[in-house]
């Protein structure tokens, strides 16, 4: 058997290495999280102004239908406008699901709305502007179903983008569109 205290030096050793090794990223990585940098891991809460998170409900709303179901006129969007200022041209990643606004010639996705909940913008009113980010992927993006939570990689900015489906705050530029893992921050 080893010395009792070269086992406890080689433990402190493999000890340091770890907290160093889980520090590192952090340190190296840009403050902003700006494109040269590994992208900034947010949740939908984080877009909106400090002033409103106080009253952030992530919960969807309930379907709106009258007699005629889903054939009835769209659900009015309400709700803010206003952006986290701090989040402009940060490079991030967020999770949520996809409603489809353009597919390119191949087939892929090549714009889309990323909503904080399955069914925003189609099934439920939309989502308050600030809680919807419209994603221009660099090149297409594959999706197997929209029932699929993504994650979506790319370069956020504050500039509006309005359709017939509802408005977004944000536009990102979408450099990565990935099936959805719980990845904790």
């Amino acid at each position: 058997m080893k010395n009792p205290a070269h086992l406890l030096r080689t433990f402190m050793l493999i000890m340091a290495i770890l907290v160093v090794s889980t520090e590192l990223p952090a340190a190296v990585a840009p403050k902003n999280g700006g494109a040269s940098g590994t992208a900034r891991q947010i949740d939908w809460d984080t877009l909106l102004p400090e002033k409103e998170r106080a009253n952030y409900n992530p919960a969807p709303p309930p379907p709106i239908h009258t007699y005629l179901g889903e054939g009835d006129p769209a659900a009015l969007q309400t709700g803010s406008f206003v952006a986290n200022p701090e989040l402009d041209g940060v490079r991030v990643k967020v999770p949520g699901f996809v409603v489809p606004l353009e597919r390119s010639k191949d087939g892929l996705l090549s714009e889309f709305f990323l909503v904080p909940y399955f069914g925003a913008c189609i099934h439920v009113p939309p989502p308050p502007p600030n809680q919807i980010v419209y994603v221009k992927m660099r090149s297409g993006g594959g999706l197997r179903s929209i029932e699929d939570a993504m994650w979506v990689t790319g370069i956020l900015h504050i500039a509006s983008k309005t359709t017939s489906l509802g408005a977004a705050s944000y536009t990102l530029d979408g450099e990565k569109l990935e099936v959805y893992e719980y990845h904790n921050p």
